[in-house]
């Protein structure tokens, strides 16, 4: 070794910081510092590039993988297949006697939906042309309805089946369908908790909850079980492949090839589906998976680096050897990733923190899947947390294209959005200091 770990890491360390604040991308930027640290390893530079050739083979090739393309693909038609409308109708049904109802239903259905999607943004860009309206039309107040979909958009990255949790899995290489299960305790009572925050909004800001039913008159309400059953087979769906991966009948890539068919099939008994949307679909599911499985070369590339110069080790040491509780280093972690959140997006705060955060977690003692829920929780922050929050600039984008009388700006969806903002730190307090609502799930699987 021709320097030392400690030297390694923080060139490494410094040359990743200069090549994402020059705006180089994510995937990039990992591969070119990890040759780099192999190059200051080892001392030869073709052997560096040869391990990136040999890392790109091997990090990708598993058959696990095509769980990523397939949700990607079940989410883009489920989307297609306006199941969101649906979902949000029932719910609105079924809360429409409930001071605050209508955001509720928001939160609700974003819940239900999460379990198809899988990524926030979608939840996000489909809620806001849904609800957003609706909400304004009954007397919403405009901070409390922006704030609704863009807080309950998170439950995309929480509720099963998830990007961020495919990312997470593939790095750490822990079960993806464990921690699939692992996510649903926290996501259900992070719904729980908006529709508890919305209920004390009505409570003590009755200004901001409208006062007119869903409804003007009787008549316009349709018959309970018309709406309830429109979106019956999505449901159906969510607890086919979710009840598939809990008994062990099918893996997650299967039950994303499950996902997928059956989504299709709901397009085309819609009357939603077009070649030319399928073929955009594709299109899409292309481009999104392409880019997911370049990080994911690139995260292994990086962790191969740290392994192969010490770094890892050498930080494990340290923290380890700390007079600490083994608590407040995943508090101090915890707060390290909200703090990213403000100016990295999520899939690259997992691929940067990952490599170097698990072996310590796992050193001290901490189950890797439950610091995986804990750790998409504290990220999953950073989606509605100022300057970077992409999904409340997914909402004032989204609205803006609707040619609304009066604009929105992206201030008053961040102001909005700080009720949801605690709730989450509620829900990261919770699962750090009760591991099983998180761990209790994926125990029962088979």
């Amino acid at each position: 070794m021709l320097l030392s770990a400690e030297l390694i890491g923080l060139i490494c360390l410094l040359a990743l910081l200069v090549l994402l604040f020059s705006g180089t991308g994510i995937g990039i930027s990992l591969i070119s510092v990890s040759v780099l640290g192999v190059f200051l390893t080892i001392g030869n530079f073709n052997t560096a590039v040869k391990l990136l050739g040999t890392t790109s083979y091997n990090a990708i090739r598993s058959y696990s993988f095509g769980v990523i393309p397939l949700f990607v693909l079940m989410g883009l038609f489920a989307s297609e297949s306006k199941s969101g409308r649906e979902l949000y109708d029932a719910a609105n049904l079924l809360l429409r006697r409930i001071r605050g109802g209508v955001a509720m239903a928001t939160v609700v259905s974003n819940a239900v939906f999460a379990a198809i999607t899988g990524a926030s943004i979608a939840s996000a860009a489909v809620f806001s042309k849904i609800a957003y309206p609706e909400m304004t039309r009954l007397g919403y107040g405009r901070k409390l309805s922006v704030g609704t979909i863009a807080g309950s958009s998170v439950l995309g990255m929480l509720i099963p089946p998830s990007i961020l949790m495919i990312v997470y899995g593939s790095v750490a290489q822990i079960s993806i369908g464990k921690l699939f299960f692992g996510g649903i305790v926290p996501g259900l009572i992070l719904t729980l908790l908006y529709c508890i925050v919305i209920f004390f909004i009505g409570k003590y800001h009755p200004d901001q909850i409208g006062s007119k039913d869903i409804y003007e008159n009787e008549e316009d309400v349709e018959p309970a079980y018309k709406v309830l059953l429109r979106p019956s087979v999505f449901i159906v769906l969510v607890i086919i492949i979710f009840g598939g991966m809990w008994t062990g009948y099918f893996t997650p890539t299967e039950a994303g090839g499950v996902g997928c068919f059956v989504t299709l099939l709901l397009m085309i008994f819609k009357g939603q589906f077009t070649w030319p949307r399928f073929w955009n679909a594709l299109m899409d599911t292309g481009k999104t998976s392409g880019s997911i499985l370049f990080l994911l070369i690139s995260a292994q590339m990086f962790s191969r680096m740290l392994s192969l110069s010490g770094v890892i080790n050498k930080i494990g040491n340290f923290v380890v050897d700390l007079a600490v509780a083994p608590i407040v280093i995943v508090l101090v972690l915890c707060a390290l990733q909200i703090a990213l959140g403000c100016i990295l997006d999520s899939t690259s705060i997992i691929l940067l923190t990952t490599p170097i955060a698990v072996p310590v977690i796992t050193e001290l003692g901490f189950d890797p899947l439950w610091y995986g829920v804990v750790l998409i929780i504290a990220v999953e922050m950073g989606l509605i947390t100022p300057p970077f929050g992409i999904s409340v600039f997914t909402v004032h984008s989204s609205l803006q294209g609707m040619n609304l009388k009066e604009r929105i700006g992206v201030g008053e969806i961040f102001q909005g959005s700080v009720p949801f903002l605690i709730m989450m730190a509620v829900l990261l307090i919770l699962v750090i200091f009760i591991p099983p609502l998180i761990l209790w799930l994926p125990g029962t699987m088979v």
